[in-house]
This record gives C-alpha cells, sequence and structure tokens, in this order.
C-alpha cells in the first residue's frame, strides 16, 4: 500500500506540491491527471524517493521511500524523457539493471526478447524514441518492480 499524508514540496519560491493525501491499495492502478505544471512528476518522484517532500510523510507498505535501497529495489520510475549511459548496448543495460535489481528475471528478459524485437548488440542511444521507450519498458518489466 501507498500512503501519502499532506505532502507538500516547493522549489525555491515555487510551490510544486500543497497537502496531497492519498492512499493506494496493492493492485490498485491509477492514473494523474493535471496540465502541465501542476505537480505529477514531482509526486511520482516523491513517492519513488527520487525527490523528498518537505513535509508530510510518504510510506510504501508503512516504509519510508526516501534513502530506502531495501525498498527502492522494488520499484521503477519511467521518466517522460528516458536517460541511457552513452554507448550502452541493451545487453550492457540488462547487465546493470542485473546487478542493482535482486528481483532481476533473467527468464522475463529472454522472454520479452520476443516482443521487443531488437539486437542486444544495438547501442541505445541510436535508437529512435519509440525504441528507447520499448528498451526502457523490457528492462522495467524484466527488473519484477512490484
Amino acid at each position: 500500500m501507498i500512503e501519502l499524508k499532506a505532502i507538500k514540496k516547493e522549489f525555491e519560491e515555487m510551490e510544486a506540491l500543497r497537502d496531497v493525501t492519498l492512499s493506494i491499495k496493492k493492485g490498485s492502478i491509477y492514473g494523474l491527471l493535471g496540465s502541465n505544471g501542476a505537480g505529477k512528476t514531482t509526486l511520482l518522484k516523491i513517492i519513488v524517493g527520487i525527490y523528498k517532500q518537505d513535509y508530510g510523510k510518504i510510506a510504501i507498505d508503512g516504509e519510508e521511500v526516501f534513502e530506502n535501497v531495501g525498498l527502492k529495489e522494488r520499484l521503477i520510475f519511467m521518466p517522460d524523457s528516458l536517460y541511457f549511459f552513452p554507448q550502452t548496448t541493451i545487453k550492457q543495460l540488462a547487465s546493470f539493471y542485473r546487478s542493482v535489481y535482486p528481483t532481476w528475471n533473467e527468464e522475463r528478459f529472454q522472454k520479452l526478447k520476443e516482443a521487443f524485437p531488437i539486437q542486444l548488440h544495438k547501442k541505445v542511444h541510436r535508437m529512435s524514441k519509440g525504441m528507447q521507450r520499448q528498451v526502457g519498458f523490457w528492462l522495467a518489466l524484466s527488473a519484477m518492480p512490484d
């Protein structure tokens, strides 16, 4: 379960989030809707522990997220603009993810290779944005996040 209570986040003089409270049960699917600048990405970055809220409490399964390596091993965040290490191939990225995520599932990675027919030795930075997004999903799904 993900629980947020009275979350507030500011960047210098700008208030990005004010008094956000919500509870998300495991297995639920939610969508965040809002105009540009409404705070959707900021909220997601707080939930996964990339940003620390200025005020309020965030917990996943009763644990605080920020600086919680064990909990972060169970989470994946895919931003709008993906970043991959320069000059890396899918094979190299899979090796990196394998070392970071203890729940990495090699069998699933190989099975998903059929759904994402991209050669493992291709450099990701040379791919189209759409193909990079496919690589992102391929890696994320293979890491077996909660």
